[in-house]
């Protein structure tokens, strides 16, 4: 009996999230300092992703020795490009930081003393013309170059403590730049994990669509604007560097650096980086071509104005896109707030962070006027709504509905014999209290699992039935629901002693499916058993009298388990499952159990669990004597795969095998579901088809596998459940590491 949690008021919701925020804001603000490193952390991670990604797809590495070799690797080419080019762009560096701001204030005195000596006005054609007026006064961007200075000094120095303060502050830098890494490191390592956290959230079916569109979105708008300008600013570094090196200018490496870092500022950046090759080529003078200062600085900026129109007309529109699609003037005034609220890093996010906005007020805006909240995305169904009009014959068919793997947010049970094994034995998250059983995969009436991620996330499985029909299941399924449920099961005290019906009697007498089902021995602590069938000499009438005294315990026969057994459960055998053991349980699905003993035990009520003897004894298979678990029969795989088949008669030995043999008339094989156990070597590939007849369902028991198809990737590991569509087509599984693999048909 599932005990029922009173749920929150108003006011009690009210207090917690206001709580909530609270205690954020102030651990945003006690470790503000760290911020900035956090960021930065998150921001190599989101750009190394599709790197790691690939890699992650493409061997058989497990994702976190990917992660540690992207990372080492991007050290070391850090590392070899300073020792190639970083000392003369360090010193490049120093001298520039040091003469620039003078220069820029010299540049900025000059053009306030020509404003001055300009006469306010002058008569020109009979209309008079402010002339002082058409020098505007310069706005506060020095503010905006001073943070870059300020980021500058502390490694390169000051004055005549240069040597002093560039040991200082690289000493610091190293420090900063290794805490940046170890956090990055663990971002890039759960990326995956974290990828349907914000679509989790909401839990009804439409809202978790749209977070998960909403989520797309912002993520196609920081990964083309984040690695878009990075990679604009190495481009924009080595075009400038060449530029300059050629014209003859001064630091021609530290000005392409600059323009390159220039980069993560749209508009402003841009302009400073030219700015400031301007102002060295004006007071530097040109050193061989004999031309003026004034001379010289224009042909510097030429040369920029041809760089920039270079970038704006060929290399952003196909390497960033309108990745912002926002106004320039909006980009302008974000990056001039963004600086004077959080300083240079402040000045690199603003862009992305307001197109962000824009996304979420337009979502917010669609919704308080009750229109559709993606109106592009949704201008195929309005198309649908326009074919009523149209005569039937003419009206096109309807899109097929795009298909894809579906895992699965699990229902639990929290029956009197579970515990917390489920979480300290496999890491899974777990309510509060015992669980007994989790339902992975299921579409009972007694339990529905949701899919947990992609555009079905939030539907039951009946629900996605209804939108996909035969997609999902299969033209060869014959059945009107779901015939599977996958389970995980935790005994730590004896389940009841049970039977279950086959489909005829099932239907009959409880509207239900019968009930075959295979157990795959997770974990079995020493001396784990279970009760297997019946002892030998047990005959119907004894067994009777003796169930309805509850007094059958003598004639039940029990055998130890081991992790790795396999268990095949015909309908009809009587069986259960001791503690200690933790099972992966595959049967029809069916919920319909006949207990004939529980062991003279009361629930927290105080009541006993209802026992169906006369049911049991009607289904009772009495061919079940004394059974074994025998070795499963191994068949033909790929190389790199061991293949095992589970649900079958052959699995079962002892006294009962030669009665199940001939009963089966040499068909050994479950007729409700063939379940396969594959262990694979790292590296080895499994390839398969979902052809239209039927639903597969793979498993993961250990180790980790990735499932790759028709360029997507989703991931295996620990103990997970992921359900492939009838009509996916052909995919491939990659064994990562050592694992052990379930495959179910």
């Amino acid at each position: 009996m599932q005990s029922v949690s009173p749920p929150w008021n108003t006011t009690t919701k009210a207090i917690v999230a206001v709580s909530a925020l609270a205690l954020f804001c102030l651990l945003v603000w006690v470790f503000r300092g760290l911020l900035h490193q956090v960021v930065l952390a998150a921001l190599l991670a989101y750009l190394l992703h599709p790197l790691i990604t690939l890699i992650d797809r493409r061997t058989p590495v497990n994702r976190v020795t990917v992660v540690l070799a992207v990372y080492l690797a991007l050290a070391i080419l850090v590392v070899a490009t300073f020792l190639l080019v970083g000392v003369t762009t360090f010193q490049q560096v120093v001298d520039l930081s040091r003469r620039l701001p003078a220069w820029f204030e010299d540049a900025l005195a000059q053009l306030q003393n020509l404003r001055e000596q300009l006469p306010e006005s002058m008569t020109i054609g009979g209309f008079e013309v402010p002339v002082a007026g058409l020098l505007p006064q310069l706005p506060g961007w020095d503010q905006l170059f001073s943070q870059v200075f300020n980021l500058l000094q502390p490694i390169f120095g000051r004055g005549g403590s240069l040597a002093a303060s560039v040991v200082t502050g690289t000493v610091a830098v190293l420090g900063q730049v290794l805490l940046i890494f170890i956090i990055s490191i663990y971002v890039a390592v759960d990326i995956p994990r974290d990828g349907s956290m914000i679509a989790n959230i909401a839990h009804k079916p439409g809202y978790r669509r749209d977070a998960e569109r909403l989520t797309s979105r912002v993520s196609q708008v920081w990964a083309a604007y984040m690695r878009g300008q990075a990679l604009l600013a190495i481009i924009i570094f080595v075009l400038v560097s060449a530029a300059l090196a050629a014209l003859g200018v001064d630091n021609a490496l530290g000005l392409g650096l600059l323009s390159g870092a220039m980069e993560f500022l749209p508009v402003i950046g841009p302009l400073a980086g030219a700015g400031a090759a301007i102002l060295v080529a004006f007071f530097q003078g040109s050193p061989s071509f004999g031309l003026t200062p004034l001379q010289f600085a224009l042909a510097v900026a030429a040369a920029m104005i041809v760089i920039q129109q270079i970038e704006n007309t060929l290399l952003v529109p196909r390497i960033v896109g309108k990745a912002l699609n926002l106004h320039p003037l909006l980009v302008m005034v974000s990056v001039i707030m963004g600086a004077s609220l959080a300083g240079l890093l402040g000045a690199i996010l603003a862009a992305p962070i307001v197109a962000s906005i824009r996304i979420l007020g337009e979502y917010a805006w669609q919704k308080m006027l009750d229109l559709p909240p993606f109106p592009d995305e949704d201008e195929s169904q309005v198309k649908d709504m326009q074919q009523d009009d149209i005569p039937e014959e003419e009206a096109a068919p309807p899109p097929a509905p795009s298909v894809y793997p579906l895992s699965f947010r699990p229902v639990f049970k929290d029956y009197i014999w579970g515990g917390r094994n489920l979480e300290t034995a496999l890491g899974r998250e777990l309510p509060p209290g015992i669980v007994a059983e989790s339902w992975e995969i299921a579409a009972h009436a007694n339990g529905h699992s949701r899919v947990a991620s992609g555009p079905m996330a939030g539907s039951t499985i009946e629900e996605v039935r209804q939108r996909w029909g035969e997609q999902l299941t299969g033209h060869a399924v014959e059945s009107d629901s779901f015939p599977l449920l996958i389970k995980l099961l935790d005994s730590n005290r004896w389940l009841s002693v049970q039977v279950h019906p086959d489909d005829v009697y099932a239907q009959e007498n409880a509207g239900d499916l019968g009930k075959t089902e295979l157990w795959v021995i997770l974990h079995a602590e020493p001396g784990a058993e279970i009760i297997y069938g019946l002892k030998a000499g047990v005959d119907p009438e004894r067994f009777a009298q003796s169930a309805a005294a509850g007094a059958i315990d003598s004639m039940l026969h029990r055998i130890p388990i081991q992790t790795g057994d396999a268990v095949y459960i015909p309908a009809g055998t009587v069986h259960a499952l001791g503690p200690g053991a933790i099972v992966a349980e595959i049967q029809q699905n069916s919920d319909t159990t006949y207990r004939l003993y529980d062991w003279g035990r009361t629930e927290a009520d105080g009541q006993s669990r209802p026992l169906h003897v006369r049911q049991a004894l009607d289904v009772i298979d009495w061919r079940m004597v004394e059974p074994a678990v025998a070795a499963p029969p191994t068949l033909a795989a790929p190389q790199g795969w061991v293949r095992e088949t589970l649900a079958d008669l052959r699995t079962i030995g002892g006294g009962a095998a030669v009665n199940l043999y001939t009963a089966a008339d040499s068909d050994t094989t479950c007729p409700y579901f063939q379940v396969d156990r594959l262990t694979g070597r790292p590296g080895a590939v499994w390839h398969g088809t979902c052809d239209g007849s039927s639903f597969q369902i793979w498993g993961c028991l250990s180790g980790s596998a990735s499932l790759n198809w028709d360029g997507e990737t989703a991931e295996l590991h620990g103990v997970s459940w992921i359900l492939l569509p009838a009509a996916l087509g052909a995919y491939e599984v990659r064994a990562k590491t050592q694992c052990v693999l379930l495959k179910i048909n």
